[in-house]
């Protein structure tokens, strides 16, 4: 039972303090021994997930460093139950969307404990780093609407715990509730009410551009913030990241630091922020990240390297690759996850460049066989 280690890593999050200008930091060896701890854990009771770092040389006493935790491929959880517990008692399984192809990975969780931990502090760090609690209106569904999705849990979070009194889900069957949108943003520009604005990329996009359609801006209060998120999918997108924030700052005549992205995924139970609303109230963060406001941060329980797209080395720090995490909140499925998104990482900060192109990239492929051949003699 993993309910120790739960505890563990839930008291090392919960007992962390904020360092001038580096956020939560975590001394090495305090990242290692946990890591390694459920490296054990995972490794003993995930036979597919034992059989693969077996055939990669590594194990529980063999392991050198955390980093040499063999990393898994994200594609392996649409067809592998990657947990350490009989997934049908799963407390909660988030499932990826599936918009690009038609399985669904699975991401099972014994106990919410780990990742709920992991949640709150980091979103107060760079969402609500000045304290305020303010109404939350969300474009995107909500859990009852999507209850396997992990965004939708996180939002629902949200708005039942740091959404002020007449906070929303402005989503109808058909998607965003665009016009119910337009009346709540004029009703807080009108008030003075600051308001929190959390949403999937694309439907901000489809709000701006009916909020710019005949100069019909739509100013928010001072205060007021904007959370991105969810990348843009499908063949409907029409602008970049950096586009879509700067349209968005003009439409609601917000500052561009009030507008933060977020990057996390199904897999992880953590997330990583752009820090520009944190650098605009931190004098000591401004500092210490300099020129990195579009670089997302990731707490100190998850760590962030760029690995070979052919081998999954680690690469040196500023060299681009394939984002892998470990992460320290995935305690009862696989702490190290392998992305197919292209990045590099520089003073512990993620700079995302987009997905690999074309075919899964090669040590990825590999890996995947390896994790379905354990998976078959399990």
């Amino acid at each position: 039972m993993s309910d120790h280690l739960h505890e563990r890593v839930g008291r090392m999050i919960r007992h962390s303090k904020p360092a001038s200008g580096r956020f939560w930091n975590w001394p090495d060896a305090a990242f290692s021994m946990l890591s390694r701890a459920l490296f054990m854990h995972q490794y003993d009771h995930c036979a597919p997930y034992r059989h693969y770092c077996d055939v990669r040389g590594v194990t529980p006493t063999s392991l050198p460093s955390w980093d040499r935790i063999p990393t898994v491929p994200t594609d392996v959880f649409k067809s592998v139950d990657l947990c350490t517990f009989d997934p049908n008692h799963a407390a909660l399984t988030f499932m990826t969307s599936g918009t690009t192809v038609g399985t669904r990975g699975k991401h099972h969780l014994r106990r919410p404990v780990s990742y709920m931990e992991s949640l709150g502090p980091w979103f107060d760090a760079f969402m609500l780093p000045d304290g305020l609690r303010l109404r939350t209106l969300v474009l995107a569904p909500s859990r009852a609407v999507d209850p396997t999705s992990s965004l939708s849990y996180m939002l629902q979070w949200a708005v039942d715990h740091r959404g002020a009194t007449g906070s929303r889900f402005l989503w109808t069957e058909d998607g965003p509730d665009l016009e119910q949108a337009v009346i709540e943003l004029r009703r807080a520009g009108t008030s003075g009410e600051p308001i929190m604005l959390l949403g999937t990329a694309r439907a901000l996009e489809v709000l701006f551009e009916l909020a710019l359609d005949g100069d019909r801006l739509m100013p928010l209060p001072r205060d007021s913030r904007v959370m991105e998120t969810g990348g843009f999918k499908g063949a409907e997108q029409s602008m970049d990241g950096g586009e879509l924030r700067e349209e968005l700052a003009r439409a609601f005549a917000i500052k561009p630091g009030a507008i933060v992205s977020e990057y996390g995924m199904t897999e992880l139970g953590s997330q990583g922020y752009h820090p520009v609303l944190r650098m605009a109230l931190d004098k000591p963060t401004r500092r210490r990240l300099g020129a990195a406001s579009r670089r997302f941060v990731f707490p100190p329980w998850c760590r962030v390297r760029a690995v070979d797209p052919d081998t999954l080395e680690v690469l040196p720090e500023g060299e681009e690759g394939l984002l892998a995490f470990w992460d320290l909140s995935n305690v009862d499925s696989v702490l190290a996850v392998q992305t197919a998104d292209v990045g590099l990482v520089r003073d512990g900060c993620v700079e995302l460049h987009g997905r690999a192109p074309g075919a899964t990239p090669r040590g990825c492929s590999l890996a995947v066989d390896e994790i379905l051949a354990g998976a078959a003699k399990a």
